[in-house]
């Protein structure tokens, strides 16, 4: 079962984490067992750690990446009117691409070190007088696409009630932890809903809205949710149980968009707004994940749009649909809701306020009173009039920008740019005033912080604090006011997870509560709720249910009823170890078009990610196999998950066969707790690989076009961390070799992961077969 509870039990090493400018404890973290390892001891601190107990909120916190305002503004002083690179207040040697938050005393960064096969990404908690390290957790990269060591493009966010920190790793894990570094809970978004990843790395940062943690990311999931789109999820901060999960505003996205939301109410509602990468400016309730309102901006869109009164501003720097043109700064009118669980409301060019020609891809727009800050594509600072859109300068700082973003304290602008170039102006209507300009080591695509009279940038290279070695008097925000009782009656049912996975034998907490027209919670849990599904889960107590040992796999929805009221959870059981799959129970009973019927196909388990779009069934060789479909050219390549991410130590065999020629021989493999072992199409090889761009270490091993091979995989965890990757290959009915074909050790291993398959369709113009799964435990 996911989102497993873990409160404190990850007691602080007394380690150092051997960075020079560091101390605490480090820890490499796979799934729910956290593996800490000993670095060389660091000098003794020359004075005491940091208060790990929670205080509350002050008015000089930075929560979040985009600041206590959400449009990187602070009302802060920032003292600092020039930095010098040299002699900052502090430096740390930690590589980034996102912005640092602070709190209390604590800074939180993501990061990543190492290269190749050693490279992992980090949250790291410092201590915000030296840069001294508290303490910090690892996570290797596993089955994505990312390239360049673009990693850590995402930004951890702080709880302003508890102090705990969430953060989401490149390939997904979200991940909360307390201000000493125990971890709270997980999911692998992943393994559990099929988020995928791209090249870029964009991850976008969760977002806190009371009790709920919300992330943005694009998925392919099952039944449904199948076919990719960009997607909302909403996790309980405490417990990590998924409130509402799939909230799809939009189409098919044209770009992977990592556009963080911003919180608003309006009508007495609480509503999100983002960009998405169908390139729609959306709003979505934050209480139940309905999409509200829409409107198309461009092709894609990867920024965060700014609220300004009732007027909604994104930008983008994909294609424009009404014209040739790239890129624009779009401010729209908020219209009047439509009622709470109504079809979402479409706008139209009519609800425009006004539109500047502004190509910015993925740098987001900052607010300094009324006027609006974006730095374009060509390394402009743009300056526009909010309230009618007119451009009142442009200022060129650097040969590009990307994604790095302005920050405005105090009537100054601190704008970082892509080439590392480092700017604080003073902008007036007639333009700007240069008041500094330097160079930083490394690139800069995140954002700056400001809080407690410091200023924080961090660059591919450096984590750097900038300011007075003094602290201005804490100022604690008072506590918000007590939530007022629901006053209305209840209007919709909300079952507590929406949306899971449960592994057979397993057991979950799961509920149903109500909630009013304003998203407000009116009993939790509802009594009297009847649930219904035909799947094997049994109820053993009320809240309480489990899935037998034995239970057949598969995926559905519970059925909840209160009276009038209905709501559903979607289930996705997987199975327990062993499991096998021979695909000869299932009906092919599906028509293909234009296809005779003895053609005819039927789909993959229902439970397995990305199956059903992927892959189909069909009559071969006398038996029935799994087939790689080619009929969509966008899915050339694709990764189908079907097991449990805490699973570990097993071994993976399946029969495997290609199709194509010596131009364009497709390929195929298994997936094997987080690792890939594949034979490698034209290049001829049995590839083991984690991240394509990391760990990827191959053999020679000719295979044919056409020829059944039996491939087979073990991982096993050993006792230092690491750990071993075996596999062997070949052909079909002939005996098993005795050795195997490519071991392959990992420093940074990973000790658990879902087991899955894996297709290659160069071009999708030749298939990929599979055919008698087999996942068993290590002897």
């Amino acid at each position: 079962m996911k989102a497993t509870l873990l409160l404190l039990t990850l007691p602080l090493a007394t380690a150092a984490c051997g960075t020079p400018e560091g101390g605490g404890p480090e820890r490499r973290a796979e799934g729910a067992d956290a593996r800490r390892s000993a670095a060389p001891a660091a000098p003794a601190p020359a004075q005491a750690g940091p208060s790990l107990a929670w205080r509350g909120p002050s008015r000089q916190d930075w929560l979040s990446w985009r600041g206590p305002h959400q449009n990187g503004s602070s009302d802060d002083p920032c003292p600092v009117v020039a930095i010098d690179p040299a002699q900052p207040l502090w430096s740390v040697p930690i590589s980034g691409r996102g912005t640092p938050v602070v709190a209390d005393g604590l800074v939180y960064a993501m990061g990543y070190q190492g290269e190749d096969a050693t490279c992992v990404e980090m949250i790291v908690c410092l201590d915000e007088r030296d840069g001294r390290i508290v303490w910090r957790e690892l996570f290797p990269d596993f089955l994505s696409d990312v390239v360049y060591s673009r990693y850590s493009i995402s930004s951890p966010t702080i709880d302003p009630e508890t102090g705990n920190v969430y953060c989401q790793s490149s390939p997904g894990r979200l991940m909360a932890f307390t201000r000493e570094g125990n971890k709270l809970w997980e999911h692998s978004l992943m393994e559990e809903y099929g988020k995928l990843t791209f090249p870029n790395g964009r991850t976008g940062a969760p977002l806190l809205v009371g009790d709920k943690v919300i992330v943005h990311v694009i998925i392919s999931s099952w039944g449904p949710l199948g076919p990719a789109r960009d997607r909302f999820y909403a996790f309980d901060k405490r417990t990590g149980a998924c409130i509402w999960g799939g909230s799809t505003p939009g189409e098919a996205p044209q770009d992977n968009s990592f556009s963080f939301p911003i919180v608003f109410e309006r009508e007495g509602r609480t509503l999100l707004a983002a960009e998405t990468g169908c390139g729609h400016l959306a709003v979505i309730d934050a209480a139940t994940g309905d999409p509200v309102w829409r409107y198309r901006i461009g092709s894609g869109a990867n920024s965060s749009p700014v609220l300004w009164n009732d007027t909604l501003i994104g930008v983008h720097g994909n294609e424009n649909l009404d014209d040739s043109s790239i890129g624009r700064l779009v401010a729209v009118a908020m219209p009047a809701l439509p009622a709470a669980g109504a079809k979402q409301l479409e706008l139209t060019p009519e609800g425009e306020r006004w539109r500047v020609d502004v190509e910015a891809f993925s740098s987001s727009p900052v607010l300094g009173g009324e006027r609006l800050y974006q730095t374009d594509e060509d390394g402009e600072l743009v300056c526009v009039d909010v309230t009618d859109g007119k451009v009142l300068w442009k200022h060129k700082l650097a040969p590009d920008q990307v994604h790095a973003s302005p920050l405005f304290a105090e009537g100054k602008l601190y704008v970082p740019m892509n080439n590392g170039s480092f700017h604080i102006l003073r902008p007036t209507d007639a333009g700007p005033e240069v008041l500094d300009q330097d160079q930083l080591a490394g690139n800069c695509l995140g954002a700056p912080a400001v809080a407690n009279l410091r200023l924080y940038v961090h660059t591919t290279e450096r984590l750097y604090c900038f300011g007075a070695n003094a602290s201005a008097p804490r100022e604690p925000l008072p506590a918000p006011a007590p939530a007022a009782r629901s006053s209305g009656p209840a209007v919709r049912l909300q079952v507590i997870p929406a949306d899971f996975e449960i592994e057979a034998g397993h057991t979950l907490a799961l509920r149903a509560r109500t909630l009013d027209a304003q998203g407000r919670v009116v009993a939790d849990p509802a009594e009297g709720v009847v649930f219904a599904t035909d799947l094997p889960l049994k109820q053993e107590a009320p809240g309480k249910w489990s899935v037998a040992a034995d239970a057949r796999p598969g995926a559905n929805v519970l059925k909840a009823t209160l009276g009038e009221l209905t709501a559903q959870a979607r289930v996705r059981i997987v199975p327990s170890l062993p499991y096998r799959e021979d695909f000869e129970g299932t009906k092919l009973d599906q028509p293909r078009p234009d296809a005779p019927a003895e053609e005819r196909f039927g789909f993959p388990p229902s439970f397995w990610l990305s199956g059903r779009i992927k892959w189909d069934v069909r009559e071969k060789d006398g038996s029935k196999v799994l087939a790689r479909t080619i009929d969509n050219p966008l899915f050339q390549r694709t990764i189908s998950l079907f097991g449990d991410a805490e699973d570990r130590n097993y071994t993976v065999q399946a029969d495997v066969m290609v199709e194509g020629n010596r131009r364009g021989l497709a390929s195929v493999g298994t997936i094997n707790q987080r690792y890939l072992v594949w034979l490698k199409g034209n290049y001829q090889q049995l590839e083991v690989s984690s991240n394509f761009e990391s760990l990827k270490v191959a053999v020679p091993f000719a295979f044919e076009a056409g020829a059944w091979y039996t491939l087979k995989t073990r991982v096993d965890s050993l006792p230092d961390g690491s750990t071993i990757v075996r596999a062997k290959c070949w052909p079909r009915g002939s005996e098993e070799p005795r050795g195997w074909t490519i071991e392959v050790p990992h420093e940074h291993g990973h000790h658990n992961g879902a087991a899955g398959l894996y297709g290659f369709t160069l071009q999708n113009r030749f298939k990929a077969y599979v055919d008698n799964v087999q996942v068993t435990p290590n002897e």
